[in-house]
């Protein structure tokens, strides 16, 4: 292969893959340390936890429900029981996803970093975004958990209120 025609396909394949993700190494160990399992719903830096789902969208297809149910909970018309029953899952889930989250950052600064060294073998860089897929599932699986919250407890009229919200927010709805 030409030099040229590698370092073309190396760029077309940076920007396919990584493209907004911005964030170093450090960023990706630091998050965890900055959010914790107890903190209060208030307490949560969501603008945080948004740039790193932001960085990880781009290979993952389910939206993040969660922070778009607490921003809009009012609106919603969320019950306190609901609202009790999304903190529970919250708790439950959030560190968990968080770590899950900054793990992707930074096994996909590795995978960069690997796919720039000549050296580096085609099976390695299979093997290492396998390995960041894994992580996407586990990121889907939790997505999902909180899609089943949603279906298990919303009424009607919260689905037409957070259909709104969504289209509001950008996401194609029926």
């Amino acid at each position: 292969m030409k030099p040229i025609n590698l370092l073309s396909s190396l760029l077309i394949a940076y920007l396919l893959i990584f493209s907004g993700n911005a964030f170093s190494e450090e960023d990706a160990k630091c998050v965890c340390s900055q959010v914790s399992a107890e903190e209060d719903l208030d307490d949560v830096d969501w603008d945080l936890i948004q740039s790193r789902m932001n960085s990880i969208k781009p290979a993952g297809y389910h939206p993040f429900l969660m922070p778009l149910i607490m921003a809009n909970r009012d609106f919603i018309e969320l019950t306190d029981e609901q609202l009790e029953i999304f903190k529970k899952w919250r708790k439950t889930n959030r560190v968990k996803i968080i770590h899950l989250m900054d793990k992707i950052i930074y096994e996909r600064n590795q995978f960069l970093k690997l796919s720039l060294q000549k050296d580096t073998r085609q099976e390695v860089l299979i093997a290492k975004q396998e390995q960041i897929f894994k992580l996407h599932q586990k990121v889907l699986q939790i997505q999902l958990s909180c899609r089943r919250e949603i279906l298990d407890n919303f009424t009607e009229q919260q689905w037409d209120n957070f259909n709104f919200v969504l289209s509001s927010n950008g996401y194609e709805v029926e």
